[in-house]
């Protein structure tokens, strides 16, 4: 098994540090406004909003922090909220050909 696959297989625990991305699902709130509160709470020395410390120019969001801002754990993997595959909608039926009567003519 090679380093890649080691690393991109499920874990039943969370890992140390989530991206901002993955706190916001689990929060279920948007990319945006999870990058938003972020902002805050770096403007705000730690006091209000999501914990996040920066890591150079990225920020990273402790899990046993937010496990306390959350007022428990969380679940983990990230449950997605939208399904894997989406089916195309059914293929709508043509609508069958007018004719002219011959009486009409």
């Amino acid at each position: 098994m090679s380093t890649l696959q080691k690393q991109t297989a499920p874990s039943a625990t969370a890992p140390d540090f989530l991206t901002v991305d993955e706190a916001a699902r689990i929060v279920r709130i948007g990319r945006t406004t999870a990058y938003d509160i972020a902002r805050v709470y770096e403007a705000t020395s730690g006091a209000d909003e999501l914990p996040v410390i920066r890591l150079g120019k990225q920020l990273r969001v402790p899990r046993c922090r937010l496990e306390d801002w959350l007022g428990g754990p969380i679940t983990w993997p990230i449950v997605s909220r939208e399904p894997d595959s989406v089916s195309p909608p059914p293929a709508s039926k043509p609508a069958p050909k007018r004719t002219r009567s011959p009486a009409l003519e």
